[in-house]
């Protein structure tokens, strides 16, 4: 009978310690998972918000930067930034294998859907937490129900029925309940084995609550840390990201006029030519001089030359759009890279620059200043091979206009007339 009871009483130690662990297991695989899509939904919301002003402004270059800054987060694998038709703007990858969770954002600007974001977060970490934390916590209870069993076999004897029918009905109570320990001490009602063995029982309860209360604990603490060390690691990030930014805005930033440079400019006019030549989109280079800017500088100084390039750089960010690219390329040279824009509408906008800085008190020392502007415009089509070419042509269009009498504008068709000695 002892013998058949100590196996009825470990059959239900090992039950309940077994359905304790899988509801801890479970419990925290419900945490973990949850914080892991929560970060990944971060990342995925995030890469979406520093997206949409790139996808609307046409921005194809950042838009991989974006992305392959985003896969060198430790966690995630690739990156894919699409237009709203479903076209593929950009896909980035980190190269890491393993299963993993997918997270989508879309990408909304002033209040439209004009995109979206789909972020793939690799879940090996959890997995592995999740693997160590199960086995130990089978570890932790199997031991401890092979202590109880054996404390009980060595306890009991046989002939005890009723007595041992209760403890185990307590038992399977509690299992049912899901709880992790009895709640309160079993009565003693004896001072004989059976006595003994509900004492025992009573402080070996009181021992496994204290244990789970540590583990849960320690659960408590490793889940703490781990959202404290994601933290730090967003915030480092974020450091590193406002590092880089800064240094490329020095490095593609004009110090007088706070206009991107030539570098920057270049750069961006072969990208844009590009995309023109690729999708057929409208793209048209402005260039131009300020008129007799070394007089300006002989006359007034230095001081007064750099004030006027500043006031003009002024004026250009109050006229470009988001999508344009203006720039100061050297001395008194400016451009315009106007997309989605053609020739006729590059004049009106010229327009209304000429006006506006005919309309400006340029100002030094108390002296109106004289500042007028020779602008050369050209458009992009198909005989131009190259972003050279498209520059060449918006240059000669300057140099007509500069010909042409100054403080006026002209196009490169009619620049091409008038080099060929022909009435444009």
């Amino acid at each position: 009978m002892s013998t058949k009871l100590m196996g009825y009483v470990m059959a239900g130690v090992l039950v309940t310690s077994a359905g304790i662990g899988l509801v801890r297991v479970r419990n925290e695989r419900a945490l973990l998972g949850a914080l892991t899509d929560a970060a990944g939904q971060s990342v995925a919301n995030a890469t979406a918000s520093g997206a949409a002003a790139l996808i609307a402004g046409y921005d194809y270059g950042n838009l991989e930067l974006l992305a392959q800054n985003v896969t060198r987060e430790p966690t995630v694998v690739s990156v894919t930034i699409h237009k709203q038709s479903g076209t593929v703007m950009t896909r980035a990858a980190s190269g890491r294998t393993g299963p993993a969770r997918r997270f989508e954002s879309p990408v909304v600007f002033e209040g439209r859907t004009i995109g979206a974001v789909t972020v793939d977060v690799s879940t090996g970490p959890l997995e592995r937490a999740l693997t160590d934390l199960y086995w130990r916590v089978l570890g932790e209870q199997a031991v401890f129900g092979s202590i109880l069993g054996l404390i009980v076999y060595f306890f009991t004897v046989g002939g005890i029925v009723a007595p041992i029918r209760k403890l185990t009905r307590v038992m399977e109570e509690t299992v049912e309940k899901g709880d992790s320990f009895v709640a309160r001490d079993l009565e003693v009602k004896s001072g004989d084995e059976i006595g003994r063995l509900v004492s025992v029982f009573n402080t070996l309860n009181r021992s496994l609550a204290s244990h789970h209360r540590q583990l849960q604990s320690r659960i408590d603490f490793a889940s703490q840390e781990l959202q404290e060390k994601n933290i730090q690691l967003s915030g480092r990030t974020r450091e590193l990201e406002h590092a880089l930014d800064l240094l490329g805005t020095m490095a593609m930033t004009d110090w007088l006029t706070e206009l991107p440079n030539r570098r920057k400019f270049d750069e961006a006019l072969t990208r844009m030519f590009h995309q023109s030549e690729r999708f057929g989109e409208d793209l048209t280079l402005v260039l131009f001089d300020v008129d007799h800017f070394k007089l300006i500088n002989d006359s007034h100084g230095h001081g007064a030359g750099d004030g006027v390039l500043r006031e003009i750089g002024t004026l250009l960010r109050l006229h470009v759009r988001k999508s344009d690219v203006p720039a100061r390329l050297g001395g008194d040279e400016f451009g315009i890279l106007l997309y989605h824009t053609n020739a006729g509408q590059a004049e009106l906008f010229v327009d209304i620059l000429l006006n506006g800085v005919r309309a400006h008190g340029f100002v030094h020392n108390g002296v109106r200043l004289n500042v007028g502007l020779s602008i050369g415009i050209a458009q992009y089509n198909a005989t131009m091979k190259t972003p050279e070419a498209l520059y060449y042509a918006a240059d000669k269009a300057l140099y007509q206009a500069k010909q042409g009498g100054r403080d006026r504008y002209s196009v490169y068709a009619d620049a091409v007339r008038f080099l060929d000695g022909k009435k444009p």
